[in-house]
């Protein structure tokens, strides 16, 4: 039999009081600030690879790794090939890829989409892009009105939001199937992040065009890539729909104020779930770590499709809930 026992906020405060947030040195202390460091190291070692492979060159006499061989989605792409050709790769990919690529679908099924709103460095450049839109608008007025207007006349185009969303599937599909067919990557011309990771080769193509438009986009919406048209977000997002990590919105403690809303950088609505398990959440936990009210928001763990009773709610650095979830089904 479940047991009903009530989430209880940090220091022991009551269910839907307000947080008191923390001030100086203490606000670096959030996972907000852990999530920057992480994005900001795995981008810092990507581009020390990119540096490094370039200076060294593809004759050079020392031999560097290629920034390729650690992106997770040639794994998907060479994947076919080398189960049935018994150890080849398509071009431009290698173990690593696969290596890497079995890893973040592992990460997925454990804890969601944590891999885009953690580590992903082509995520965390449009995130700095938004972040500069934002830091621009609010120190500068006609930077404000401009924005606020395209936004207005653009507002229709929200109609267009959710079968776009499904675009990125199709894309996954004709990456990896076109590889698969073809024995060598349909999509890297038109991939972003090969345009970001071989832009130091001067070469324009459509790929550079996508990155283009993907970063001007970033001005307006947050991540624009990963909500329309990144294939690896596709299928870590299919994955994490059995992962046993979910977010519950308690409806007592939820006072419906919206910030958790704006704070979600793929555009969620958040406010008005009761669970929030969809393809799109990338993990990031911004909606947790900005929500006023304690025990409104909780991450939880229990085992999919069964959303389990009883729990357990430790706290997190923001102040909000963590529930370990444990008893009988709903």
């Amino acid at each position: 039999m479940a047991t009903d026992v009530k989430a209880i906020g940090k220091n022991g405060k009551a269910l839907g009081g307000v947080i008191k947030r923390k001030k100086g040195f203490a606000r670096l202390l959030q996972h907000g600030t852990f999530r920057r460091v992480t994005q900001l190291g795995f981008a810092a070692f990507i581009t020390f690879t990119v540096a490094q492979h370039t200076l060294a060159g593809e004759g050079g006499e020392s031999t560097t790794a290629s920034a390729e061989a650690f992106c997770p989605f040639g794994g998907l792409e060479t994947l076919y090939k080398y189960v049935t050709s018994g150890g080849s790769y398509v071009p431009h990919t290698h173990l690593s890829n696969i290596v890497l690529g079995g890893a973040v679908l592992l990460v997925a099924l454990l804890a969601r989409n944590a891999f885009c709103g953690w580590i992903c460095p082509l995520g965390f450049l449009q995130d700095m892009v938004s972040k500069f839109s934002g830091w621009m608008q609010k120190r500068f007025r006609p930077v404000r009105r401009v924005v606020k207007t395209l936004k207005t006349k653009g507002a229709w185009l929200s109609v267009l939001d959710r079968p776009l969303r499904l675009l990125k599937y199709g894309v996954l599909v004709w990456a990896v199937g076109g590889a698969a067919a073809f024995g060598f990557m349909v999509f890297r011309d038109y991939d972003p992040w090969a345009a970001l990771l071989t832009i130091t080769e001067w070469s324009v193509g459509p790929g550079l065009f996508v990155l283009g438009v993907t970063l001007v986009a970033s001005l307006f919406v947050e991540r624009p890539w990963c909500r329309y048209a990144c294939p690896l977000g596709a299928a870590t997002g299919l994955l994490s729909k059995i992962s046993p990590v979910y977010l519950q919105r308690n409806g007592d403690a939820c006072k419906a104020c919206g910030v958790c809303n704006k704070a979600c950088p793929m555009g969620l609505q958040i406010d008005t779930a009761s669970t929030i398990t969809s393809v799109d959440c990338i993990g990031c936990l911004e909606c947790v770590g900005v929500c006023p009210r304690e025990g409104a928001l909780e991450l939880k763990v229990g085992l999919p499709p069964l959303r389990l009773g009883g729990r357990t709610t430790i706290a997190l650095p923001d102040g909000a809930t963590v529930a370990f979830v444990e008893g009988a089904a709903k």
